[in-house]
């Protein structure tokens, strides 16, 4: 019987250490409880949370910077387009002068050649706005290897006799389509024609315009109907002028006389018919213009 007590004893002894040491461990490993799950999924979602604050802000910092960088970029594009602009409109301007110069022999002396394709060829001298028949030869000058020379002008080797301007040489032109002025059997509009001894950009064109908007449009050309112009000069005008310059032309100006004698050259090109008008410009002598637009020595056999 006591040796029964004292087992029972042992035994009860022993069940205590092994519950008070297993204890913490069974609480460690054991499945988490409802707060512990609650506690664990706030803890993930700030730190969730900050995460996508943090990313959020670095995603602001970086559209900040390419929007930033984007603005410096379009202000510098802006400026760089402002000035290559104003450097445009400046040599336009030149270029302007410069043509003007050379059709009105300003500040120098021009040679012109008219070419049609109704009547023959006419060489010009131009000063000043002046235009000379050389009743003989026009000799131009000749290049010389002085560095140190002055630039010669053309002479004629004859008479000069005055001449009122090639009504067939104009440097821009405007059409115009106006409402017939007299009742027909087919309604037809008439052509006329606005030619201007000044450079335009453009060709401009007005269609189904009463006669009046033709005389005060063209305040400062002269005006001819399609047909008249026609007859007259053909369809295919050439006026290819060579310019000597004087020391009045600016020097900056100057530069664009790249001829071996100091010379510029212009040619002036324009085909008219009923169905189109086209304008042909250039500075340099290109004589495979001349060939492709009107074939010399031909020009009476070409049809209008």
């Amino acid at each position: 019987m006591i040796i029964l007590l004292l087992i029972l004893i042992i035994q009860q002894s022993c069940c205590n250490w092994v519950s008070e040491w297993l204890t913490p461990l069974e609480m460690q490993y054991k499945e988490p409880s409802e707060n512990q799950f609650l506690d664990q999924n706030k803890w993930s979602q700030q730190n969730v949370e900050l995460s996508l604050a943090k990313d959020s802000q670095d995603v602001m910092d970086d559209l900040l910077a390419v929007k930033l960088k984007l603005v410096s970029t379009l202000k510098s594009a802006k400026e760089l387009a402002d000035t290559l602009k104003k450097q445009i409109g400046d040599i336009e301007i030149k270029e302007r002068y410069l043509k003007e110069a050379i059709a009105y022999g300003k500040s120098g002396v021009t040679t012109v050649n008219v070419l049609t394709t109704s009547r023959d060829p006419q060489t010009y001298i131009i000063r000043d706005g002046y235009w000379y028949i050389c009743d003989g030869v026009v000799q131009n000058s000749i290049a010389s290897e002085n560095i140190f020379r002055e630039i010669s002008i053309p002479k004629c080797i004859g008479q000069e006799i005055p001449s009122i301007r090639d009504p067939c040489v104009f440097n821009s032109i405007i059409k115009f389509e106006t409402i017939p002025t007299t009742r027909r059997a087919i309604y037809e509009e008439d052509n006329f024609l606005c030619l201007k001894p000044n450079f335009n950009l453009t060709l401009e064109k007005y269609q189904s315009v009463p006669k009046q908007v033709v005389y005060d449009t063209c305040k400062k050309g002269s005006i001819k109907s399609l047909a008249d112009n026609l007859m007259s000069c053909g369809t295919r005008i050439l006026a290819d002028y060579t310019y000597y310059p004087n020391r009045k032309l600016p020097t900056d100006l100057q530069e664009y006389c790249t001829e071996i004698d100091g010379s510029c050259k212009l040619i002036v090109a324009w085909h008219l018919s009923n169905s189109s008008i086209e304008n042909h410009e250039t500075i340099s002598n290109d004589k495979a213009f001349k060939r492709t637009f009107l074939k010399m020595g031909l020009f009476k056999q070409m049809k209008v």
